[in-house]
């Protein structure tokens, strides 16, 4: 049985244009876990003991924590979001299994939370919440591991 490292699943970020795409590896965060916020449709039909749950939508976010290093392109973005409270980001970001190179593209909202939480490194923290849907498809990633190509499924 192989289990899968968390390191197998890798986040890159959009550093380049709407036109030319750069999509570059997310380094340095400590937090990067995804939470699907499923929506459903309940109800309880009077024969039956159990209530049923249909899963209608969902609202996906991820959640990110980072330390703040010099010269890194996307933390620089990020903490200039924060740090002059910018309304309206939104950002790229392609998810690859770096085992299979399956990929996932998607547009995510902004959601600064909080900046300057830690003693030891300057962190930033909020949520990547999804802004449309799921474009999948496969990465190339480069050798050296720092940037990825996407080809969308058809």
């Amino acid at each position: 049985m192989q289990i899968y490292n968390r390191a197998d699943i890798v986040n890159f970020m959009n550093t380049g244009t709407a036109t030319e795409p750069v999509y570059t590896r997310m380094q340095g965060f400590t937090e990067g876990g995804k939470s699907l916020n499923s929506s459903t449709y309940d109800r309880r039909y009077i024969d039956e003991k159990t209530e049923r749950s249909t899963v209608t939508g969902y609202s996906t976010e991820i959640a990110y924590n980072f330390d703040r290093i010099e010269g890194n392109a996307i933390h620089e973005t990020l903490a200039n979001i924060h740090d002059n409270e910018v309304v309206g980001q939104v950002v790229q970001i392609l998810t690859v299994n770096t085992k299979n190179n399956e990929a996932r593209l998607r547009n995510y909202s902004v959601i600064p939370d909080a900046d300057g939480d830690s003693t030891d490194a300057y962190t930033y923290s909020g949520n990547f919440h999804a802004d449309g849907e799921i474009k999948q498809g496969t990465a190339t990633v480069a050798a050296d591991g720092l940037t990825a190509t996407f080809t969308e499924s058809v």
